[in-house]
């Protein structure tokens, strides 16, 4: 499997999971107690709440130009610590449902305090280092299918020199094997899909922040909430059915919402094509 490009739904759909049979299986701390058919029920709804809410929060935190200019690591530890705190209360909740906690005669805010202070004790470190463990195959691009090895990067096209590419913060996180072609960018939760002539890979990055770095440097527009397209990579613009898309140089056909149509058919009338749609 190529984990650098596996669609992120089925990605994070598979890691949650092997966490719900992983934690099933090693009965952590709180659940030990309890009969395999209860731990898989009660892991299956901690991942099924927490997951979702990691990566939202990840992606709120995006709309940050700070945190969005953050290295990944640090992103990740951000978020996962947060997550973790925001989780407590999901956490204390199930835990009482399932009576994995001593809350009898406990009747006032006091008497709760340590019980909440154990809770986040027990998950925060946890759940960051879970976070980061999940995210880890594709910050690290890791790929368990055979590399193709027919293109070596001496024949990989640069578009901008060295010294642009690391000082444009999206630009300096696309893996070099992939090149700076961009041929367009697609949201994915948390990532944006970069495809290039080259290949594609995920970059840990929010959409509208990586619009903004590239405007000094590749001439594109936004087509779509989840998608911008490079310029001289846009061929022609179709029609398919009741919807819009644009075709690019190498195939691929873009969506156009309804909300931007308007500016995108300008946008690509200007560009003097032979079918501008």
């Amino acid at each position: 499997m190529d984990l650098r490009t596996t669609p992120a739904f089925k990605y994070y759909f598979w890691a949650g999971l092997a966490l719900i049979l992983i934690f099933t299986a090693i009965k952590p701390a709180g659940t030990d107690n309890t009969g395999l058919a209860e731990r898989f029920v009660i892991w299956t709804i901690q991942i099924s709440l927490l997951l979702p809410l990691l990566i939202g929060l990840h992606i709120v935190l995006q709309a940050s130009n700070v945190f969005n200019h953050l290295n990944p690591w640090l992103k990740l530890t951000l978020s996962g610590i947060i997550g973790a705190v925001l989780f407590v209360p999901f956490g204390l909740g199930i835990d009482y449902v399932f009576d994995l906690d001593d809350w009898e005669g406990i009747s006032k805010l006091e008497g709760a305090l340590p019980i909440i202070a154990e809770e986040i004790v027990n998950t925060l470190l946890p759940i960051t280092l879970t976070w980061i463990a999940i995210n880890v195959p594709r910050v690290l691009e890791l790929n368990f299918k055979e590399l193709n090895s027919s293109i070596s990067t001496a024949e990989i096209p640069e578009t901008k020199d060295s010294t642009l590419k690391a000082s444009n913060a999206f630009l300096s996180n696309i893996p070099k094997e992939i090149g700076n072609d961009i041929i367009y960018l697609k949201s994915e939760l948390h990532y944006v899909r970069v495809v290039t002539n080259l290949g594609e890979r995920l970059v840990l990055f929010n959409l509208k922040d990586a619009i903004a770095e590239l405007k000094t440097v590749i001439e594109g527009v936004q087509t779509h909430r989840s998608y911008w397209v490079s310029r001289r990579h846009i061929e022609s613009m179709l029609a398919d059915k009741n919807r819009k898309l644009i075709q690019t140089t190498s195939g691929q056909k873009i969506p156009v919402s309804r909300r931007k149509l308007s500016h995108v058919r300008q946008y690509v009338k200007r560009l003097n094509l032979k079918n501008p749609g």
